[in-house]
C-alpha cells in the first residue's frame, strides 16, 4: 500500500487593517461646513425680510400746479415830450399843459421827478410849477386849484429836484400810483415880467420820473 504524503498548507498573511485619521483632520471639513450653514441661514433670513419688505402697502401723492410769476412796475407819462413849449417868450408870458402819470404795470409803486436843462441862464429865469390835484389846467385857471409840489427854476444842467427822491425808500415828496391808477401833473412855465436879460436864448428841459416798487421797499 502506497501512502500520500501531502505538505502542510501555506497561508497568506492578511494584511493589518488600514490606521485610523487622526481626529484633527476633520476640523477644516467642519468649519466649512459651518461657514455653509451660516451663510444660508443669513441668506433665508435676507429673503424673508426683502419679502417682508416688498409686502408693505405704499402711495404717492404729487401736488403740481406750484406757478409764480413776477409783477411789472412801469410808470408811464402821457405826452411823452413837449408838456409845454413857447418859441418866442416876452416877460409876463406862460404856458400851462397837463401830463398824466399812470400806473401801468401790476405792481404799487412810488416816483419822483427830477429836471434838467440845456443851459443855466434862462433856466435860472424861467419858473417852473407843478401842481396836482387841478380842476382846470390852463393859463386862466391853474391857480384856482389844486396844491403845488414844487415851484423854482426850470432846471439846471446838474438836474434840479422837482419833487422826492429816486433814493430807494419812502421819501419826502415821493408820490404813489396803485396798480392802473393814474393822476394828472398840472404845469406851468412863467417867463417873469420882471426878466430883462437872455434875450434870444434857447434851453429845453426834460423832466425825468423815477419809479420803485412800494412792497418790501419801506
Amino acid at each position: 500500500m502506497t501512502t500520500l504524503t501531502l505538505p502542510p498548507p501555506t497561508m497568506s498573511p492578511v494584511p493589518p487593517p488600514p490606521a485610523a485619521h487622526r481626529s484633527g483632520s476633520s476640523q477644516p471639513k467642519r468649519r466649512a461646513l459651518k461657514v455653509l450653514v451660516t451663510l444660508a441661514v443669513l441668506g433665508l433670513a435676507l429673503s424673508a425680510f426683502m419679502i417682508a419688505s416688498l409686502a408693505l402697502f405704499t402711495d404717492t401723492e404729487n401736488v403740481g400746479g406750484n406757478t409764480f410769476t413776477t409783477g411789472t412796475l412801469d410808470l408811464a407819462a402821457a405826452p411823452v415830450s413837449a408838456v409845454v413849449t413857447a418859441p418866442a417868450m416876452a416877460p409876463g408870458d406862460q404856458v400851462t399843459g397837463t401830463l398824466d402819470m399812470t400806473n401801468s404795470g401790476s405792481l404799487d409803486l412810488r416816483y419822483s421827478a427830477t429836471s434838467t436843462t440845456t443851459e443855466d441862464l434862462l433856466a435860472a429865469e424861467l419858473v417852473l410849477t407843478v401842481k396836482s390835484g387841478v380842476a382846470i389846467c390852463d393859463d386862466a385857471n391853474w391857480t384856482l386849484s389844486g396844491t403845488v409840489e414844487y415851484s423854482g427854476v426850470l432846471g439846471t444842467t446838474g438836474t434840479s429836484v422837482i419833487f422826492g427822491d429816486a433814493t430807494p425808500g419812502a421819501d419826502a415828496g415821493d408820490r404813489t400810483l396803485a396798480p392802473a391808477a393814474s393822476e394828472q401833473l398840472c404845469v406851468n412855465v412863467t417867463l417873469p415880467l420882471a426878466t430883462t436879460g437872455n434875450q434870444g436864448v434857447t434851453t429845453t428841459a426834460t423832466l425825468n420820473f423815477e419809479a420803485e416798487q412800494t412792497a418790501n421797499n419801506p
